[in-house]
Order: C-alpha cells, then structure tokens, then sequence
C-alpha cells in the first residue's frame, strides 16, 4: 500500500454517501472516501480538512506499518474505516465515549473497528495527538488481532502521539518539555506505580480511573526501551512484542526477554528519567521545525520568489505574502502548518538564508550547532526536501534521533 508520490486529490475519490453510523434522519449526510493510502475516509467535513488529514495521517500510518513490520513481519494490506466528525453531537451519537475526542471502537453495533475523530474545524497539536494515539491502537488491532498489555499498547500509543509532521516526514522520539518536568515531579512524589505492578495491570483497572499517571509511566517506559544505554533494550522489547503475538503471556514474555528483575528495570528506568537533562531532544525539535519551514521555502521558491535573507523570509510569512501552492493543487500544505513552525522558529536559534541556485535556511542554536534546511527542486517539481546538522567543530549529523527525519519525494 504505497502512497507518498500518488498525492492525487480526494476531489475525484467519493464514491457514495452513507448517513451518520447512529442512523438517525436528520443526521447531516457522511461522504465517503476511497483515496490512495491507508485509509477510507467518512466525513462531513470539508475537502480541505480532509486533504490536511489525509496527508498527515498516511504519513502516520506508513510508520506503524514499518515499525510494526519489525516486530511482526508482514504488512496492513486492509484499508482502515476513518470517521471525521465536524460537529460533536454526530461524533457522540456514532458511539464515542462522552468526553473523549478521538477513539477506537471495536464492534459498536455490530459496525466493525473503526476510528473516530471529533476534527471540528481546526486541529490542534493536541486534537493531532489523540488522532495519532487512537491510530496506533486501530493499525496494531488490524495487524495482530488483539491489544496487548495497557502499559505496552498505551505507552506505544503515547509515544506515537507525541510525533510530530514536518509536511513530508512524521517524526518521533520528541520529549515535550513540559511531560518531562511533569514525570520528574510525579516520580520524586512516588505518584507512579512499581514497574510489575504497571506490567500486571489489566484493561479493567486501567479503565476503571483513567490516570494521567499512567499514561506518562507508559509513555516513559516505552520511551526507556527505546533509547536507553544507545537502545541496548530495543533489541530485547522487539523479542518480547512477538512472543506476545504469538500466543504467550505477558509474564512469560517479559521473563524471557528481560528476565526476572522488576526491581532492577525500575532503578535503571528511574535513573534515566532523573537525569534527564531540561530539554534533550531540542536538536530534534529544531530540525522538525526547520523541515517544516522548508517545505514552505521550496514551494515559495518554485512559484519564483526570491528571499534576500532570513527576515526577508519570515517578514512575508507573518504578512502573508508567502508564496503558496492553493487548494486542491497536490503541492498544498496546510496553513497551519506554517503558522505553526513559524511561531516556534522564534525561540529555537538565529535564522539565516544563503542565496545560491538552491536557497538553503538555517537555524544557529545557542552551542552554535547549524541545523541547515535544504532542498532540490526542477521547476514546479519539489523533489527532495531534507536536513543536516553541522555541529560547531565541522562534524556533520544526518541521522535524526528517530530516523523518521528523512527524504521523501513529492
């Protein structure tokens, strides 16, 4: 199921009308969609936000599928049902839980799995992570059949979320700030549980009081496995994920890829997180955002507008002068994308644009690191947009934290 250089317009992709899932008769009538890409789409909502969605969300799904390919072989080939709500009552009479904003929901009426989204009119960062979490929830059950432990399906399900889009690259293994001062507070206060009591909770407890402790516990421990020690334990969590799918228990998974010491996970978790400097994955931050930015600069270059400097650059952005493919042209970014990367370029460094055949930006942080935004372009085609990092003594870094930072075509 490949996608990323079929970016054709959903405008020829409706193939029937369907009445919201509660069926009522005066429920606003849903479109439905079959675009390129992961998903089917149901929605009343404009073509406009569907495209912004559509695009990121098949971003997001193609790193599930990878990821998950890693730990289970074999590739999501069934297109996923994807409802978008634009006013909530229909998004609550389709079977989401009161108070939530995004779910997956599995036999609701005898309809199948699906996911819903309650989209409204704009997306925030954090309408994208719930987005993004559920996603993680629906591709995994699509994949394997089952969920598998709440610390593990939720804690994956977290760290997915906090990935970010840079318009044509999904990004993980950003630490917010703000979650990392929070989870320091929350282990200092013993406000988080013991590791194997986390590993034994079931579905029913961890749903009976949705805690937000939990959710960051999760999130950290998946985090842990991730990039501890250079990722010494990626290796050994990727082992336990497949002896869980096929067919052993959580315990005896965990026995057999970590052995039997709780006690000592837990130190070595605790520890990690401690000393955990205020703002780790800044660089990682900053190469999102400079992406970001360069995608707007390419396009802007393409329709032959020529920047004489940084300012020049960022002056027409704030004053809407940017120029910009419109909707539905497949070379589209959403708006809020660029009002996005522009407003958080602001803190990240000092900004500057050299002038050659290619132009290139670039972000000097405070250690004097250049995070260099560059791209290739012929005519109206953009063909690769990318970063590189030039740390102050002339080493150059091209893998990003995550390796999802990359190259792709448009």
């Amino acid at each position: 199921m490949r996608w990323i250089n079929r970016l054709n317009m959903l405008n020829g992709a409706m193939i029937a009308l369907a009445l919201a899932a509660a069926g009522r008769s005066n429920a606003r009538p849903m479109r439905v969609y079959n675009p390129p890409g992961y998903y089917i789409l149901h929605s009343d909502e404009s073509r406009r936000m569907l495209r912004q969605i559509w695009l990121r969300m098949n971003y997001v799904a193609a790193t599930y599928d990878r990821r998950l390919h890693r730990f289970f072989g074999g590739q999501e080939r069934q297109k996923l049902p994807f409802y978008i709500y634009r006013h909530r009552r229909e998004y609550l009479e389709a079977g989401a839980l009161i108070g939530s904003a995004g779910v997956f929901i599995i036999g609701y009426k005898g309809q199948g799995q699906r996911l819903m989204a309650d989209a409204g009119t704009t997306i925030n960062h954090q309408m994208w992570h719930i987005i993004q979490h559920e996603a993680f929830h629906q591709f995994t059950y699509a994949m394997i059949g089952r969920s598998f432990p709440p610390w593990a399906n939720e804690g994956l399900a977290e760290y997915f979320g906090e990935g970010l889009f840079t318009g044509n690259s999904f990004v993980t293994g950003w630490i917010p700030p703000l979650r990392l001062v929070r989870l320091k507070w929350e282990i200092k206060h013993h406000k988080l549980k013991s590791i194997r009591r986390m590993r034994h909770m079931p579905y029913s407890e961890w749903n009976d009081v949705l805690m937000g402790t939990n959710y960051d516990q999760a999130w950290s421990m998946i985090y842990f496995l991730a990039w501890a020690d250079d990722g010494r334990y990626d290796t050994p969590f990727m082992r336990y994920m497949a002896l869980y799918k096929h067919g052993y228990s959580a315990n005896l998974a965990w026995r057999m890829a970590f052995g039997r010491s709780d006690g000592r996970f837990q130190i070595l978790w605790k520890k990690y997180w401690m000393d955990m400097p205020s703002n780790p994955t800044a660089l990682l931050y900053a190469k999102v955002q400079t992406q970001a930015l360069t995608n707007f600069l390419a396009r802007a270059w393409s329709l032959k507008q020529k920047f004489t400097s940084a300012r020049a650059f960022f002056n027409d952005i704030a004053n809407q002068k940017l120029k910009e493919y419109q909707f539905p042209n497949n070379r589209w970014l959403p708006q809020s994308l660029l009002t996005h990367a522009a407003r958080r370029a602001r803190g990240l460094g000092t900004w500057h644009l050299t002038t050659g055949r290619w132009p290139e930006l670039i972000c000097r942080l405070s250690d004097e690191t250049s995070v260099i935004g560059m791209f290739r372009a012929r005519g109206h085609r953009i063909r690769k947009v990318w970063v590189r990092v030039l740390r102050k003594h002339g080493a150059t870094i091209s893998k990003p934290a995550d390796g999802e930072l990359g190259t792709v075509a448009h």
